[in-house]
């Protein structure tokens, strides 16, 4: 006779988004996984399968959600959070490339395990992440990234003019492209797939055009990530047209490379013309929101209104250190408040509802990174990525903020508008806690 082992399970207050306008909460809710962490039941408590059997954990006075899902960071810039006054281009120059710098073996060491950890308390499960043009520094990135057990894909900074390592070192094109290929090769997939790597040319400014089509040449090779940024900031665009007067828009200077397509993550993407919008959905190029970054640093607001009507894949972003914080209630919070400040000035714009930005920070994180049909939302047969929240601080003189019949619109909308008072009292990966 074989034995059946036990599954785990948590019984509590579930919310997850399985489409961009679609809210599915169960107050009263279970969620079971197995040993492999994968989901075999979500869903009411009342309807939880009899077999095989559970091992049920009380947790009724938490809110499950997905593991968040932030697709834009920059690990060595976190130590710069919160210092701004000036719009990009000189903010990258007096605080953030000096930072970068200094982001040596030793500084990564320390700094690197503890971003993860930062993370981890803000309920953030997977994450897509810069380093620096350090390879040894980002070497050490990726062994943090392994021991943390969280989901992650991170690349090298890659910039070849217009930067400090430029003015050093002749031949750095190939040097820095031979970098990135090692780390491509050692770290692409490893931990069981867990890490995945993102070859991450900055940005044009930074970048000659062959080094732009080698990086697109190296991923499509490798099966890795791209990830960049585009039309941040308009003096960023005139910069742009001066370097490639050829080019049709910005947009089509990373299409002559060969950068643009389904494994390609462009953040900001906010001053586009109808051409490029085009462009990216036509080559299923996916888009990183950052909307406490863009208004931190007064970069302005992404068209969302356009995003939907071309069907483009839209994560969730912090961008630190151009955005404050890590927490996601907090950046969706930015993002309402960014949107709803667009409409007020630009006739037709879209505010994106409360629901939709969670949806962004889960299932629209999973399919950005290319998973969509298996992470980022509460659902049998789906990744156990998960976290339970303590939302004792939400509602004011102590009020229960998850009682069964409370409207879940109404508490998502609390967790955003309120939820840097909601702590992570549990974060797991795979079913694993981390």
């Amino acid at each position: 006779m074989i034995s059946v082992s036990a599954m785990n399970g948590i019984r509590a207050y579930l919310l997850t988004a399985s489409e961009r306008q679609t809210l599915e909460a169960y107050p009263d809710g279970a969620l079971a996984w197995d040993d492999q962490g994968t989901f075999c039941y979500a869903g009411p408590w009342s309807e939880r399968p009899e077999k095989p059997p559970v091992v049920w954990e009380e947790l009724r006075h938490l809110i499950v959600t997905p593991g968040f899902i932030d697709v834009h960071s920059h690990l060595p810039q976190y130590p710069a959070v919160g210092i701004g006054g000036y719009p990009l281009l000189p903010w990258l120059e007096k605080f953030i490339f000096p930072v970068e710098q200094k982001f040596a073996p030793e500084r990564a060491g320390i700094e690197a395990p503890q971003f993860f950890n930062e993370l981890k308390q803000n309920g953030i499960t997977s994450a897509i992440v810069y380093t620096t043009d350090n390879p040894e520094s980002t070497e050490i990135c990726f062994q943090a990234a392994k021991a943390s057990g969280l989901r992650v894909a991170m690349g090298q900074m890659l910039m070849d003019v217009n930067c400090p390592r430029a003015s050093r070192e002749k031949q750095l094109t190939n040097r820095a492209l031979d970098e990135s290929a090692t780390l491509c090769a050692q770290w692409h997939n490893a931990a069981d797939g867990r890490l995945k790597y993102a070859f991450s040319p900055r940005f044009v400014l930074t970048c000659t055009e062959g080094m732009m089509k080698e990086c697109g040449k190296l991923a499509e090779q490798a099966g890795a990530f791209i990830q960049t940024h585009l039309s941040e900031n308009p003096e960023e665009l005139e910069v742009v047209h001066k370097m490639h007067p050829e080019a049709k828009d910005y947009t089509n200077v990373y299409e002559l490379c060969g950068l643009l397509g389904p494994r390609t993550i462009m953040g900001h993407a906010i001053y586009l013309s109808a051409r490029e919008y085009e462009a990216l959905a036509a080559t299923k190029t996916k888009i990183a929101h950052c909307p406490s970054s863009n208004l931190f640093l007064g970069s302005g607001v992404m068209d969302y209104q356009k995003m939907c009507e071309f069907a483009l894949e839209v994560g969730l972003a912090s961008d630190v250190a151009g955005g404050p914080e890590l927490n996601p209630w907090e950046v969706m919070k930015a993002g309402t408040y960014s949107h709803q400040m667009r409409a007020a000035f630009v006739p037709g714009s879209r505010v994106p509802s409360p629901v939709e930005l969670f949806y962004m920070a889960t299932a629209g994180g999973a399919k950005v990174l290319g998973n969509g049909e298996r992470l980022g939302q509460l659902r049998a047969g789906y990744q156990a990525d998960l976290v339970a929240w303590n939302p004792a601080g939400l509602m004011p003189y102590g009020e229960n903020a998850v009682q069964e019949d409370a409207d879940p619109k109404v508490v998502l909308a609390r967790l955003i508008y309120r939820g840097a008072k909601a702590g992570v009292e549990r974060i797991l990966v795979n079913g694993g806690r981390v």
